[in-house]
């Protein structure tokens, strides 16, 4: 039997008159890795901070066995810049050196990242020795509140990984279901003060709780079918007396079936999110440079490039503290490009996003105030009840003040001032954190059907992977296009990283000529980027090639049977195997000048 780390009893928590947990009893025992979902403003950030001791619950009790050692990641701590990072972890952990040097590789922490001090080091990697540094202290129960929210694709990826192979138990709340789904083998589902406890990941609980829920419909539907009838009886006799008993049996039946209905809360409705759209005027977005970009004299990265069709949607993508957010500001106009060429078509409506959108909140003002501030001029009241609704603000949220919302709900309420707009173009920051799972993915299906132009910067790869139609990478200081899918790109970044958390070649090797292991790696990982193009190229030539084999002996067997279509197709197929072969000695001639790099030679 595994040993409980903590266990709750009838936790209860009120903000006024709002209850957010209600009655909350629930075990946690060693090795359970445990999702936390629920809307935003369900609880799931307040029972954390119970279970973290920063916050009190207004009845109930929470206790910690002895075993239990809780790690929690101080996402909010500045780190020092008179120190290096090993020397803050031999602090902070009070492990030996060879311990820490272990423990950092495993989040791509190496030597000279270990030499720096911390505070000097890009966003994604501060977040990496926070994670480290709690790590080193051992502890058996993890609790981590959204810690996407604060991570970049590499991280992530790392955490997700450390996470998969992680021996002791941890509670998880975050917004992308991939990420949850890859690491989570519990579930725990915060809904109406109440909490669900499902043995199983989330996708499976979800599936189950869809079932469970068609099952009360149905079953709603029987016994309403039950309900008329016995009801019929009972209105044509209950005044007559030879079979008024009959009648009040009827009745009492009738009270019995009503009692047994379910109570399906229509507030738990599924988010359905509807965007504006412009009128589709086919031709170039925006077209970019050799623009450089960053802050007075300091230049973040420069010898951009980029093209873009009305209508598509992008993300850019990279480590944190690399430059995406900075380039988003300078498309957007909020920076002025240090040097270069940025031109949007000329009708571009361009509305923005990003996590300080929040600071346009007053405190004082509700829901409907807000977006009624928000809106255009020329806004009806239907238009701001439906933004507001589709972002779940109905009935009495509309009179909410947004003091009182939780981070997800602010986060949904400024989105929706921004869609209120029926901008042809959206420049979008992160919108995903701080949204509960099935808001996350009803915005990505409402911005793929949105017929404007999107150009996003998010880690969450469930509503990527929905979303986008290219990948812009910014890596080493400039930007690049990633030839090929969301999905391929996360694979091979995935496989990047971890041949470059190899150990480091000695003093002796780096002197030697020729790339670094770590060149090698991104060389590698290019290479690999080339060869899916080729290999989806490959099984395109063979089913062309199946089906031209098909039409020709077609023609052998029926030589005086000439078939218009069948000759048409045929001239296709030729045009489409050409296209496929260029499409494959293109990527062919790339791989072997990255191979040649890759070895140190030139190609002549």
């Amino acid at each position: 039997m595994p040993h409980p780390l903590v266990e709750g009893h009838k936790i209860k928590k009120a903000y006024g008159l709002q209850v957010v947990l209600d009655d909350l009893s629930f075990l946690i025992t060693e090795k359970q890795k445990i999702a936390l979902i629920g809307r935003n403003g369900a609880g799931k950030s307040t029972l954390l901070k119970i279970l973290m001791d920063q916050e009190e619950s207004d009845f109930g009790d929470v206790k910690f066995y002895s075993q239990a050692r809780v790690g929690v990641v101080k996402q909010h701590e500045v780190l020092p810049d008179d120190i290096s990072t090993l020397e803050y972890l031999e602090t902070s952990s009070q492990k030996p050196e060879w311990k820490i040097r272990k423990q950092a590789s495993q989040f791509g922490l190496q030597k000279d990242h270990l030499d720096l001090a911390p505070n000097l080091l890009s966003g994604g990697y501060q977040m990496r020795v926070k994670l480290v540094s709690m790590l080193l202290l051992e502890p058996n129960l993890l609790l981590l509140d959204e810690p996407v929210n604060y991570l970049d694709l590499q991280t992530l990826i790392l955490l997700e990984k450390f996470l998969q192979k992680y021996s002791g138990s941890f509670v998880l709340a975050a917004h992308d279901r991939t990420f949850l789904q890859n690491t989570c083998t519990h579930t725990f589902e915060i809904e109406r003060g109440k909490l669900t406890s499902y043995k199983g990941t989330v996708q499976d609980y979800l599936a189950f709780k869809a079932e469970q829920l068609q099952f009360e419909l149905r079953n709603n539907k029987r016994l309403s079918r039950e309900i008329a009838h016995q009801q019929k009886f009972v209105d044509r006799f209950r005044y007559k007396a030879s079979l008024a008993s009959r009648a009040q049996n009827k009745i009492k039946h009738i009270s019995k079936l009503r009692s047994k209905i379910s109570h399906i809360d229509s507030s738990l409705a599924t988010t359905k999110i509807t965007i504006p759209s412009p009128q589709f005027v086919a031709g170039i977005a925006i077209q970019v440079e050799e623009l450089s970009i960053g802050y007075g004299d300091h230049v973040v990265a420069d010898g951009i490039g980029l093209e873009i069709i009305r209508g598509e949607k992008v993300v850019i993508a990279g480590e944190n503290g690399r430059g995406k957010s900075t380039l988003l500001k300078t498309l957007a106009g909020h920076i002025e490009p240090l040097s270069g060429k940025l031109k949007w078509w000329h009708k571009a409506d361009i509305g923005y996003y990003d996590q300080h959108t929040a600071a346009t909140l007053k405190r004082s003002e509700s829901v409907l105030e807000y977006l009624t501030r928000m809106a255009p001029a020329n806004a009806s009241s239907e238009r701001l009840l439906m933004m507001a609704g589709n972002f779940l603000f109905r009935d009495d949220d509309l009179d909410k003040k947004t003091s009182v919302l939780s981070g997800g709900e602010r986060a949904r309420l400024c989105l929706a001032g921004v869609l209120l707009h029926e901008h042809n173009v959206l420049l979008l920051d992160e919108p995903t954190n701080h949204l509960d799972v099935e808001t996350t993915e009803a915005l990505a299906l409402a911005l793929k059907e949105y017929s404007g132009t999107v150009i996003v910067i998010s880690h969450a790869r469930t509503f990527i992977n929905s979303l986008v139609d290219k990948v812009f990478e910014i890596r080493g200081g400039s930007l690049r296009r990633y030839m090929g899918p969301y999905e391929e790109y996360v694979d091979d970044l995935a496989s990047l990283m971890e041949e470059s958390t190899m150990d480091e070649p000695d003093d002796a090797d780096n002197s030697k000529k020729g790339p670094s292991s770590q060149q090698k790696a991104e060389i590698h990982r290019r290479i690999k980027e080339h060869q899916r193009p080729q290999e989806r190229a490959d099984k395109a030539i063979k089913l062309i090639d199946k089906e031209k084999s098909e039409i020709h002996a077609y023609f052998f067997e029926n030589p005086t049977d000439y078939s218009p279509v069948k000759s048409r197709r045929l001239i296709e197929l030729n045009t489409l195997m050409e296209d496929h072969e260029k499409t494959w000695l293109t990527a062919q001639e790339e791989i072997e000048v990255l191979r040649c790099q890759s070895e140190g030679e030139t190609l002549t």
